[in-house]
């Protein structure tokens, strides 16, 4: 319980999020274009929580909307990532 890792996942975290957010992110990695409603349901997390890790996700610019609302879904935000790994 409440313990910290430098070492997430994808590495680029850093440990900045906590581990729902992280299973969040990794599911949009694995699904793309999946929708706030499939993602709750998913991995069982309540639609408004999803929806806060959603926002936070955006926020660090890791993941972006495409989409209408009705239809639209979440992706990776792949070349960001790629950049911040691999300099030229």
């Amino acid at each position: 319980l409440g313990e910290k890792s430098d070492g997430t996942l994808n590495g680029t975290l850093n440990g900045t999020l906590n581990k729902r957010e992280q299973l969040s992110l990794n599911k949009i990695i694995d699904t793309p274009g999946i929708n706030a409603k499939e993602l709750s349901l998913t991995i069982d997390i309540p639609l408004d929580t999803i929806k806060k890790y959603l926002r936070k996700l955006i926020e660090m610019k890791l993941i972006e909307r495409r989409g209408s609302r009705k239809t639209g879904g979440y992706w990776v935000i792949s070349e960001t990532k790629t950049e911040n790994n691999n300099t030229n």
